[in-house]
């Protein structure tokens, strides 16, 4: 390798040579040439390296790819694979017209207008089976890439193996498996969460309670580490017993709280959690925010119009949408390398249920 080699970018030099292989004639028209995996050994470089030389070499119609075959040589006759303009995006949720889903769906509308891609939207009534049966479903067909809102992103893992190995891409939203890498765009959860809990703790509150609504997704855990976090460093305890995991809240323990004074905060995992505090708790005499200060997690547009305007932490749907689109574009061109996890700020929202502490 000359010193002039070693100054070119590495993808160039993976370029170069399955240039210089097809002008040798070592590569012929319409055969298949070595894989990502079969040229980073050869090469000595990595397979993301490989795939960004190759994905070039598509756009400049010097190789095409076939899907589960492989990428061949393109002959003067051949015409590339056209790259498909269709997006498509399972939700997986509780109500499709549900406000912050329509924003999301905006966003990536928003989004693909401008690249000329339509979006096919699939909606799932909150059942893993029918997400996991649409997912396989829409792997064989031809897609420009693929964008999930799991409602179970830890078993989704089982199907997200079947979609690499087509190589489509795709992107999470909101919410990914732990422990497995994958693109995804979610909101900055912990910070979001620490600053309302900050928030309570400057009101004067020391007894403040979490509430979850869906534990096991990796928002709620953390925002329960934002909400976890902030209690610490202001050194202040964490009681087991102000602690509501469950999926079925204990409403009438939670009252009991409130009314032995033993909690005079509670923070929500999410907006839905909250709404439903307030109606359970005015259901039962409690005065909000007189008796207990409440904070809520998303703002969602039925929030303001609580029976008390809910406080909470907004997080902006439309952008999450936008950027998880984006993101899938970056990358089916190539631009984007590794696997990102894109986080949006928050804002801390402040209505009528939260007031500060007097005890």
């Amino acid at each position: 390798m000359s010193k002039k080699d070693l100054t070119l970018p590495k993808y160039q030099m993976v370029k170069d040579y399955v240039l210089s292989q097809i002008e040798n004639q070592e590569f012929t028209e319409e055969n298949r040439i070595p894989s990502e995996s079969e040229f980073s050994k050869l090469l000595e470089v990595s397979t993301i390296t490989v795939r960004k030389a190759l994905s070039e070499l598509v756009n400049e119609g010097v190789i095409y790819r076939v899907r589960g075959k492989g990428s061949f040589v393109a002959s003067q006759a051949a015409v590339p694979e056209k790259t498909s303009n269709l997006v498509a995006f399972v939700i997986s949720g509780v109500e499709l017209y549900d406000s912050s889903y329509m924003q999301i769906m905006r966003g990536i509308q928003s989004f693909l207008g401008k690249h000329g891609c339509k979006l096919i939207i699939e909606f799932v009534e909150n059942d893993f089976e029918q997400e996991r049966a649409l997912v396989l479903e829409l792997i064989q067909t031809e897609l420009r890439g693929l964008l999930i809102y799991s409602s179970d992103p830890e078993a989704a893992k089982g199907y997200l193996g079947e979609v690499r190995k087509t190589a489509i891409p795709f992107v999470m939203l909101d919410r990914s498996p732990s422990g497995y890498p994958v693109n995804v765009v979610t909101c900055n959860n912990h910070d979001g969460a620490y600053e309302a809990v900050e928030y309570l703790i400057q009101q004067g509150h020391r007894r403040i309670g979490f509430a979850a609504y869906d534990y096991h997704l990796s928002p709620e855990i953390d925002r329960y580490n934002g909400y976890r976090n902030a209690m610490l460093n202001a050194s202040l305890p964490i009681s087991e017993s102000l602690l509501f995991l469950d999926k079925d809240m204990d409403h009438s323990m939670l009252a009991h709280l409130i009314q032995s004074r033993e909690l005079t905060a509670l923070f929500c995992a999410n907006d839905k959690r909250a709404l439903e505090v307030i109606d359970q708790l005015t259901a039962l005499d409690i005065r909000i925010p007189e008796q207990v200060s409440l904070i809520g997690f998303d703002d969602f547009e039925s929030s303001k119009f609580a029976k008390v305007a809910l406080s909470t932490v907004k997080q902006y749907f439309d952008v999450l949408g936008y950027e998880s689109a984006k993101l899938l574009f970056e990358i089916t061109e190539g631009s984007s390398y590794g696997h990102k996890k894109v986080m949006l700020p928050t804002s801390l929202v402040i209505r009528e249920t939260t007031k500060p502490f007097q005890g």
